[in-house]
């Protein structure tokens, strides 16, 4: 199919980069791919007045591919399941750095590249804390609904704020969006292409997630080294329930060792709220 800007004759004086896009949006197969390029090539264009029909003509066919919801990927094959203690997502603005934060905090291969829109697909990677692993999804910038969807059903968003450019306006940029798709998900923000301590993000993730982890033992053993993980709040009652429900009818006391009480090996009852990293011991 030839382009219709190749009948204007007005030069636009576009970089290389440009008509390099340009090919890969001409030998483009699939909808994705030539939305892929197509953005690329819009934001390559010089703005003057020699590109205006062409930039608008870009904009239309963006537009009507857009629109083309049969090309979509069905529900089932964007799905992503969670994994591990809890699921994040990263949320970000074109180049803001999204896949650099994801292949840091996760050592997964991810495409890293300047030009735009290169992430056109969900990435998932694990990131380990402590003794608990994390999953982290990185949210293509096209906002795509089915993207979207992933994001409403997660426990923590972050938002990937590029340090080189004006924050507010970014920040304000991806509320409007979170806005628009009724996303009301508890967020924190980082900012990338600046120094960042891993540890400290790490840390600043696991305090908004909410998260307990109980470490149950048994008498004369060493506390078993995978936790139970609960969202919120702990009592005994959950850890009994969670080890064996049949342990309630037959339930004595616990002794706990952690935050939650004043000394080791406290005896206490079903209604004892836990805390993080608690070890309990279960008599009945």
């Amino acid at each position: 199919m030839n382009f219709i800007y190749k009948y204007y004759f007005m030069p636009v004086n576009a970089p290389n980069e440009y008509y390099l896009a340009e090919e890969k949006y001409k030998n483009a197969k699939t909808r994705d791919e030539k939305i892929k390029y197509l953005q690329e090539m819009i934001s390559l264009l010089p703005r003057h007045h020699g590109s205006e029909k062409l930039l608008m003509e870009l904009k239309k066919r963006l537009s009507k591919l857009k629109e083309q919801k049969e090309s979509k990927p069905s529900r089932s094959s964007v799905s992503i399941k969670k994994e591990g203690a809890a699921q994040i997502c990263l949320v970000g603005l074109v180049n803001s750095g999204k896949s650099t934060l994801l292949k840091k905090m996760t050592n997964v291969d991810v495409e890293i590249d300047h030009h735009p829109y290169t992430t056109l697909k969900p990435v998932v990677g694990m990131m380990k804390y402590e003794d608990v692993w994390i999953q982290v999804i990185e949210i293509p910038s096209t906002f795509e609904p089915e993207w979207m969807a992933i994001v409403r059903n997660c426990d923590l968003i972050i938002k990937v704020i590029d340090g080189d450019y004006d924050l507010n306006k970014q920040r304000n940029e991806l509320k409007k969006i979170l806005d628009e798709n009724r996303i009301k998900i508890k967020s924190i923000k980082i900012i990338t292409k600046r120094p960042l301590n891993l540890d400290k993000i790490k840390n600043e993730i696991w305090s908004n997630l909410n998260i307990i982890r109980i470490y149950t033992k048994t008498q004369g053993k060493d506390p078993e080294k995978d936790p139970i993980i609960f969202k919120g709040k702990a009592t005994v009652r959950d850890v009994v329930k969670e080890v064996h429900k049949e342990f309630l009818k037959h339930f004595r006391f616990a002794r706990i060792w952690g935050k939650s009480v004043k000394f080791p090996g406290a005896q206490v009852g079903l209604d004892h709220q836990l805390k993080d990293g608690d070890i309990i011991q279960i008599y009945a």
